[in-house]
């Protein structure tokens, strides 16, 4: 009896060590997150600000790439300036007060990364999702139809739904 209170006892303080271990580690990765978003947003601020400062021609675009700058800048300082927790608090309240620009926020958001992903893997040589005509594979298209690598010398060949050839 007093053996199962003991292994209990153990098994419990190692669950906590492993709570406390982990957290820890989450709040660091977020705190390195957090420093290289900071960090993006800062250097694209200076590159958007040093374009509009290098270009030869004023007017209401060299204006909007200086104001896109400056709220680049802020928002780098704004995120240096707060924990993790705290950060993720105000997203939420953003959230609760103003729900429709916060989902239209995160679908943008949700576009730019996953055309990010896409272009970065794409540069690695990774799939687009536009086909690999050097290989032969066919494309893919929403529809569910494949549209076979463009050939040279020939007249493009068109398949059904089916899959099977059809006439010119």
């Amino acid at each position: 009896m007093a053996q199962g209170r003991e292994v209990t006892a153990e098994t419990r303080r190692q669950a906590r060590k492993l709570v406390e271990e982990t957290s820890a580690q989450a709040r660091l990765q977020a705190e390195q997150q957090q420093r290289r978003a900071a960090d993006g947003l800062r250097t694209l601020g200076t590159q958007l600000r040093s374009m509009a400062d290098g270009g030869d021609q004023e007017g209401v675009a060299a204006e909007l790439v200086r104001r896109g700058a400056d709220v680049a800048q802020q928002a780098a300082g704004w995120l240096e300036n707060r924990e993790p927790g705290e950060l993720l608090d105000e997203v939420r309240d953003y959230g609760r007060r103003h729900p429709g620009t916060f989902l239209a926020g995160a679908a943008i958001a949700g576009l730019l990364a996953g055309r990010l992903g896409r272009a970065l893997s794409a540069g690695q040589g990774g799939p687009t999702g536009l086909g690999d005509h050097a290989s032969g594979r066919p494309e893919q298209h929403p529809d569910g139809l494949h549209v076979p690598p463009p050939t040279s010398g020939r007249a493009p060949v068109r398949h059904g739904p089916t899959g099977s050839e059809v006439g010119p």
